[in-house]
């Protein structure tokens, strides 16, 4: 009984210590038209060779460029001299691949592993889901490691400040001409519809441009 005991606990450790290993993409927030750096951050010990990552981004959201090639950077870890490309799959997934060719090896250790700048147009609207699947690493041992499928969520970050128009984080005359554009059928670059009802009825009209003079000239924002 003790020895099945021992067995149990032995068992429950290794899956204790399994789970703590991820290859993953930790939450962020991104506004509509902003770039943002995205870090695939890894959690797990081993000394390795090679890694492979599917990126699969939500509707709205790329990844920089350069050339045609997307742009992902190696350099806030050791070991500088691995190769890294990318290739799009038949199912639009971005296959982020890694490998040295001298063999020098990669220690874990946790950390950004890989980082990369991630865009947003602006038709994007949050919270969305980027989804990371197929990823394994390759040991110096030659082993593969696979790691579960990952997901992160992509966020918006919210702005309640009535006036602020453009979402900036400010009121100003800037939302006062953003809010008359809007009216004009101009497009508005991150217009914030919420933050737009200055006069707190149910329509975004001339009204609300006048509350939001009042607003600047009397200081209560």
């Amino acid at each position: 009984m003790k020895k099945i005991v021992f067995v149990m606990m032995l068992a429950m450790v290794a899956l204790g210590a399994a789970a703590t290993d991820r290859l993953y993409i930790e939450d962020f927030a991104i506004a509509p038209g902003e770039t943002c750096m995205v870090s695939i951050v890894l959690d797990n010990e081993a000394a390795y060779t090679a890694f492979q990552a599917d990126l699969y981004l939500p509707a709205g959201l790329t990844i920089e460029q350069e050339d045609g090639d997307y742009i992902f950077d190696l350099t806030s870890r050791k070991g500088r001299d691995h190769n890294i490309s990318s290739q799009v799959q038949a199912d639009g997934a971005i296959r982020v691949m890694s490998y040295s060719p001298s063999i020098k090896a990669y220690s874990g250790n946790s950390g950004p592993l890989v980082t990369f700048q991630v865009i947003a147009d602006g038709t994007f609207s949050g919270p969305a889901t980027l989804m990371m699947k197929n990823i394994w690493l390759i040991t110096t041992a030659g082993v593969e490691l696979s790691f579960a499928d990952e997901q992160c969520e992509v966020t918006v970050p919210t702005t309640a400040l009535k006036g602020d128009v453009n979402g900036n984080g400010e009121v100003t005359i800037a939302d006062v001409s953003a809010l008359i554009d809007y009216l004009l059928g101009t497009e508005v670059e991150n217009f914030n519809a919420a933050n737009a009802h200055v006069n707190d009825d149910d329509d975004i009209t001339i009204a609300d441009v006048s509350a939001l003079i009042d607003m600047l000239l009397s200081g209560e924002y």
